[in-house]
């Protein structure tokens, strides 16, 4: 019988060699692969929940979160409104002077899969267990790719110890680390579907893609449907390569049904939101203004964070590199950037390692943003939906994501290379060990040396230090960020040194397979939770009673709260006069009240221009600015004196609040001081302030609608007798008797008792927002036309009428009966493809 020809039975009875005896010998015990999994799944859940203890068992939030503090007092009213009614909130008048809630607080109208935390919470903190989850997700994705159980560990353990989440977690960013976390889910439900077509990968595919699209963070989600994207070209040359066309048609279809129907089950409320963004700021095809979307840019010099972890400081307020602060590590292990490196190096991975590298660097070349100005152009203009999106750097997290598959990867091909070549490896490793303790010495004796001559400070903050008379501390600052640096360096070539000799150890059989795996994971560990572990330490944290004590009403609150009239407050953040800001960020007094400004990365683009207006920007002074300056620093030859504000009038402004106490109390006329609270806060009421809804003289039609704001920003502007609009209004006369009474002031309705005794035209100083209020005349509906570029007006004919307004999107309803139809059918295809593998690896039992 020829070499060929030998039968597998009777080769499998052969007597080992001796390398193979060693082989099996210096591999990990025979446990049961099953059982091993789940010990080490339970490991990692005890270990996250033991190192951040107080977060997952004792009910600790993290105390500096401004972003969760900011969301909760804007989503506060939504919540209470969602408690006591069987439909959601669609509009909230909290902040903004109103806006859809379909940016703050917007709940899926039905349960999935993901909704599963909210019973595990009730055990341990959602945040812990859903890093869990990642985890589970990675491990998952590696036993795929056919990686050892213990190798697959590694690479959870690179994940979830990642510097990124816990970072994310700390400052708030909840949506976004949520969404994160469900990445390696999709991403082994991709490539399972590529290996299996079928109506289970379908089922799977979709369901993991629905997970994490509605945990509602767009720019994540549309950074993974880039590597997707890319992941599918990938296949395609593969395809062509291998000759496997048929398989690849089988997966593109499939792969674009699961897309479907994800796009069917998330109708709620992605379509609300699809809706609302042409309205936004950042709707139009030109998508956001550049400098604003390119804020937080990855500089490529900070590129050397990802060996050194703090070269720039690390994060704020050490930080001093490029962007202008943050407060979250890029840093995803010297250690498992090495392994990754590895996973080029056998022929094992080396395909998927090529790809994922050139992701890696595609990624890495996209959050560049204004560093490359001309590339970043490039994005922006010709990449569908990238102009949407702000903060470029957000795109590393798939970089994190990709590297830690990567390092188990390189390991894998370590492991399965050295059983091959094992002479070459050894030789490559000892080089490579001696080379990395020779750079290990030099930092050590040359590293102060050489990077002490960086200039550790930044432009602004040498200005705030020369502004606070405190450039004294700077030699201090410099020196304990040159520590820094140096530190951080030693520790990264110390662990990588140690690696490359464990791996070296072993290929002279002086370590066996199992022990090298567990070292190596345990100095993995201790590379990333040396700044992961700087997130969520207890003097970070704060009990949850705690946060929402601090909502509680303070005593201008109260004061505030006594006035029953339909009005609207005015927080001003920074005293003109002093250095004195206010104690609550712009988002928190949406809690309690209703307020003209907030905090949204996504405002309604009229209103945004309003409050460009009203607020002003470095070149120009707005409104508001210029009415302080007018009292206190008036122009050169003139007497201090009031401003006008009518724009701030017409938004029904009845309460400004100021830190301290304006100049020159005596000239208010307009203004008057009605409540200092203890910490200083007064509260100014406005006299000149105009109801909820009032009749005017006149219209005038102004076009195009933007030079408006032109006209507002005038003095002469009087909004109680002048509306501007865009459209022209026959008709419309000067009433010589006229009233309105507001009936009903509710989230989604809002009625009138209106008189006029000619046809007149009624403003009404709520939001214009064309995508969903109906207004309807005795019944009637009427049209709601654009008044003064962010207000409605309504033309009333002459007589008593009752008006009604109602915020009834038909987007929603629509998404609503979509999305439940696009869930069923997900769900209905993953079960089925269960029970078909089921059937099929139980053939025995459907026969009997």
């Amino acid at each position: 019988m020829s070499k060929k020809s030998v039968n597998p039975k009777f080769a499998k009875a052969a007597p080992k060699s001796a390398p193979a005896m060693e082989t099996a010998q210096n591999s990990a015990p025979a446990w049961n692969p099953r059982y091993l999994s789940l010990a080490l799944m339970a490991l990692l859940l005890i270990a996250v929940s033991l190192l951040y203890f107080p977060v997952a068992f004792k009910g600790y939030t993290p105390k500096n979160a401004s972003d969760i503090t900011q969301w909760q007092g804007a989503a506060n009213k939504i919540i209470e409104y969602n408690k006591t009614h069987a439909d959601n909130a669609l509009w909230t008048q909290s902040m903004f002077s109103g806006m859809p809630s379909y940016m703050i607080s917007f709940p899926n109208r039905w349960p999935f899969l993901e909704n599963l935390t909210k019973l595990t919470d009730k055990v341990i903190n959602w945040r812990i267990f859903l890093l869990f989850v990642g985890g589970l997700g990675m491990f998952f994705l590696l036993r795929h790719l056919k990686l050892d159980v213990w190798t697959s560990f590694f690479g959870a353990v690179a994940f979830v110890f990642s510097c990124h989440w816990l970072g994310l977690v700390e400052i708030g960013h909840n949506t976004k680390f949520r969404a994160i976390m469900y990445i390696p889910w999709v991403i082994w439900a991709l490539f399972r579907l590529r290996k299996e077509p079928g109506l289970l990968g379908l089922g799977f595919l979709a369901t993991t893609l629905i997970m994490q699209l509605r945990e509602n963070h767009p720019q994540i989600s549309y950074y993974l449907y880039l590597f997707v994207g890319m992941y599918w070209l990938w296949q395609l040359i593969e395809s062509v390569r291998k000759k496997d066309g048929k398989r690849f048609v089988a997966f593109t279809l499939l792969m674009a049904l699961a897309f479907g129907l994800t796009a069917l089950a998330v109708m709620n409320p992605y379509l609300s939101t699809l809706e609302y963004s042409h309205h936004t700021m950042r709707g139009g095809p030109q998508g956001l203004e550049t400098s604003y979307a390119q804020g937080w840019s990855f500089h490529p010099k900070e590129i050397l964070t990802f060996i050194i972890p703090d070269f720039y400081g690390g994060i704020s307020p050490n930080y001093w590199g490029y962007m202008p602060f943050t407060q979250i590590y890029n840093y995803f292990g010297l250690v498992v950037l090495a392994f990754g490196v590895l996973a080029l190096c056998g022929r094992k991975h080396r395909r998927l390692a090529v790809f994922l590298w050139i992701a890696s660097l595609i990624f890495l070349i996209m959050s560049f943003g204004s560093a490359t100005p001309w590339l970043s152009g490039l994005f922006m203009k010709y990449l569908p939906y990238f102009n949407k999106f702000r903060v470029p750097s957000m795109i590393l997290t798939m970089v994190q994501v990709i590297a830690a598959l990567l390092a188990a990867l390189g390991l894998d091909t370590l492991l399965s290379e050295m059983n091959n070549r094992e002479q070459k490896w050894s030789k490559g490793l000892f080089r490579a060990f001696w080379i990395c303790g020779g750079i290990f010495v030099v930092w050590l004796l040359l590293g102060k040396t050489v990077f002490g001559g960086l200039s550790f400070t930044t432009a602004g903050e040498i200005a705030q230090l020369e502004q606070y008379n405190m450039m004294a501390r700077l030699p201090q600052l410099k020196a304990d960020r040159l520590a820094l640096l140096y530190n951080s360096g030693v520790l990264s070539l110390l662990l990588l040194t140690v690696s490359i000799g464990l791996a070296y150890l072993h290929s002279v059989k002086k370590l066996p397979r199992l022990a090298l795996v567990l070292l190596l994971t345990l100095v993995v560990f201790i590379d990333l939770y040396v700044y992961t572990g700087k997130h969520l330490k207890n003097e970070n944290l704060q009990a949850r009673q705690e946060y929402f004590d601090s909502f509680q009403a303070r005593d201008y609150d109260s004061f505030l709260l006594q006035d029953n009239d339909n009005h609207r407050i005015y927080p001003i953040d920074q005293s003109l006069i002093s250095q004195t800001r206010m104690t609550r960020s712009p988002g928190e007094w949406a809690y309690h009240h209703q307020t003209v400004n907030g905090y949204s990365a996504a405002k309604l683009k009229r209103y945004n221009d309003l409050l460009n207006l009203i607020q002003g920007d470095a070149k120009q002074l707005g409104e508001w600015r210029r009415y302080l300056m007018n009292l206190y620093a008036p122009e050169k030859g003139s007497m201090p004196r009031e401003a006008a504000t009518p724009v701030l009038d017409m938004l029904s402004v009845k309460y400004f609040l100021h830190p301290d106490n304006l100049p020159l109390d005596s000239l208010l006329t307009k203004l008057e001081p009605v409540f200092t609270g203890y910490d200083g806060t007064t509260v100014y009421r406005n006299n000149s302030a105009l109801p909820r809804a009032w009749f005017v003289d006149s219209v005038q039609k102004v076009a195009p609608a933007d030079s408006i704001l032109g006209l507002l920003a005038l003095e002469s502007f009087n909004p109680r007798s002048l509306a501007y609009v865009e459209s022209d209004l026959k008709g419309v006369q000067a009433p010589d008797s006229a009233s309105v009474k507001q009936t009903v002031a509710e989230m989604h309705q809002l009625a009138y008792d209106v008189y006029t005794d000619k046809p007149a035209f009624l403003v009404l100083s709520e939001i214009y927002y064309p995508a969903g209020w109906k207004a309807r005349l005795d019944g009637k509906e009427i049209p709601i036309h654009a008044a003064n570029y962010v207000l409605r007006g309504l033309q009333i004919p002459a007589g008593q009428h009752k008006l009604e307004l109602s915020f009834e999107p038909s987007s929603y309803k629509q998404s609503v009966i979509l999305s439940l139809i696009g869930l069923l059918a997900a769900l209905l295809a993953l079960l089925a493809g269960l029970f078909l593998k089921y059937r099929k690896a139980h053939p025995a039992e459907q026969q009997g």
